[in-house]
């Protein structure tokens, strides 16, 4: 009988659950949820299993492995703040001026990013607004939970809150900032969190004592969906936000994230609202039609701040702006604009990173293979653009955890040379280089000159 591994991957609109055989094939599934908070994750859960089992049988499970978001917190009230929620602000600007990069890099094994959603500014702003919580999970902790019995998380889910390396929670970090909370015990992402259960049986179709391996965070799951397990590789994850960056064999510092990936070193920048801003073009303009070479007809500039942003400039009161609108401006070029200011923003943190002479940039995720963007990342970047065959990467990571924590696999490299399957999009062609680099160039600017006006704004609201 065939041996799956099941990936589950809870994002921030739909749960992806994805089996996976060790020569590569995969079978998936996918749930919008028709509930808000813990009680649609459960549904969509029990829907996404519900559908894989039409093709394959509980008894071929070998091992469930998770990924879901992170920023996302649930208090022991139920209340759940998510992610992309402007909680935290204030906090950040807190935590930052009492405890110094040296102190987190020390305590953490990594710098402290100008990100809301980390775990310290986000369990202090629970702390303030919650003062009877006792315990507070994340999506992950609680769908094992559910499952197994066990309150069980991994190191790197609880990024900024725990040492990556050797997996500790920083108690002095917590003590200096009054976080008194119940938090799970940390194992790293291959280890067994425990099995499933009578109840999950019953309740979810899975046979009792199926084991259940930790997983990770969606991004770095993702990662290793795109066969991103070492060094030199240069990627691009997109999905409602969109991450790019680099892993290498050195620790990097700077204006963007850093710190321990599974082999070697990550340092990277996300964007907060790209698969948003991609969904108001949809919504608003259309795509049809929408090629590359409009930019030679002279759209407007387009800044995708529709959510506020994160790197590089991690600014919550920056808006979306549309530059350079005339009277000759249609809605096919209103929709090359957004698409390129998405492409543009990465561009721009791909220049803190200092990415640059790739000969390939691997991409995954939701806007992977819209060719419009894939072509303007090539002629902006000057390399081969290439994506992934299972463009459900997170799940796919989470399954190939499970895969080497239950020993299918030697290692993560392993696994990826196995089952992860390329083709190329694009490759540069040189033409649109210079035209894009002078947009870009107005682009960059227009951020600088509006940030006041983008205060002004939101203090008006």
């Amino acid at each position: 009988m065939k041996k799956y591994y099941i990936g589950i991957d809870l994002g921030t609109s739909s749960l992806k659950a994805l089996a996976l055989y060790k020569d590569g094939e995969c079978i998936n599934a996918k749930k919008r949820y028709e509930k808000e908070g813990t009680e649609g994750w459960k549904i969509a859960l029990k829907g996404a299993l519900s559908e894989l089992f039409e093709s394959i049988s509980p008894e071929m499970i070998a091992g469930v492995g998770f990924s879901s978001q992170v920023g996302t917190y649930i208090t022991d009230s139920g209340e759940v703040i998510g992610w992309n929620s402007s909680a935290g602000k204030d906090e950040l600007d807190e935590i930052k001026s009492k405890i110094s990069q040296d102190e987190f890099i020390k305590e953490l094994d990594m710098p402290h990013p100008d990100i809301i959603s980390y775990p310290l500014p986000r369990l202090r702003y629970i702390k303030k607004n919650y003062p009877n919580c006792k315990r507070v999970v994340m999506p992950k902790e609680l769908l094992i939970k559910e499952l197994t019995g066990e309150l069980v998380t991994d190191n790197f889910s609880q990024r900024g809150i725990a040492h990556t390396k050797n997996g500790e929670y920083s108690k002095a970090l917590l003590e200096k900032l009054g976080l008194n909370f119940e938090l799970a015990p940390i194992k790293s992402p291959t280890d067994l969190a425990g099995y499933t259960t009578e109840y999950a049986e019953k309740e979810y179709g899975l046979k009792k004592t199926t084991p259940v391996y930790l997983g990770c965070n969606d991004f770095f799951a993702g990662l290793i969906g795109m066969g991103i397990t070492k060094a030199d590789k240069v990627f691009d994850l997109s999905g409602t936000s969109e991450h790019i960056g680099k892993i290498s064999n050195e620790f990097e510092t700077g204006n963007f994230v850093s710190g321990r990936f599974f082999e070697g070193f990550i340092a990277y920048g996300g964007t907060k609202a790209s698969g948003v801003s991609s969904s108001f073009a949809i919504e608003n303009f259309g795509l049809s039609d929408v090629t590359a070479e409009l930019v030679l007809d002279n759209p407007p500039i387009f800044l995708p701040y529709l959510k506020g942003e994160r790197a590089p400039i991690y600014d919550e009161n920056a808006k979306g702006v549309f530059f350079g609108i005339t009277d000759k401006t249609d809605k096919k070029l209103m929709a090359y604009s957004v698409l390129e200011g998405i492409v543009f923003s990465l561009y721009d943190i791909a220049q803190s990173l200092n990415i640059k002479g790739a000969d390939k940039m691997i991409c995954g995720g939701g806007s992977a293979n819209d060719m419009v963007m894939a072509r303007l990342k090539a002629e902006l970047f000057g390399c081969e653009i290439v994506g992934v065959l299972n463009n459900e990467t997170s799940a796919l990571g989470a399954a190939m955890l499970a895969s080497v924590g239950a020993g299918e696999f030697k290692n993560l490299t392993d696994a990826a040379e196995k089952v992860v399957k390329y083709k190329t999009l694009t490759e540069p062609s040189g033409s649109l280089r210079d035209i894009l680099l002078k947009r870009f160039a107005i682009y960059k600017s227009l951020y600088a000159n509006l940030k006041q006006n983008f205060v002004d704004f939101s203090n008006i609201q």
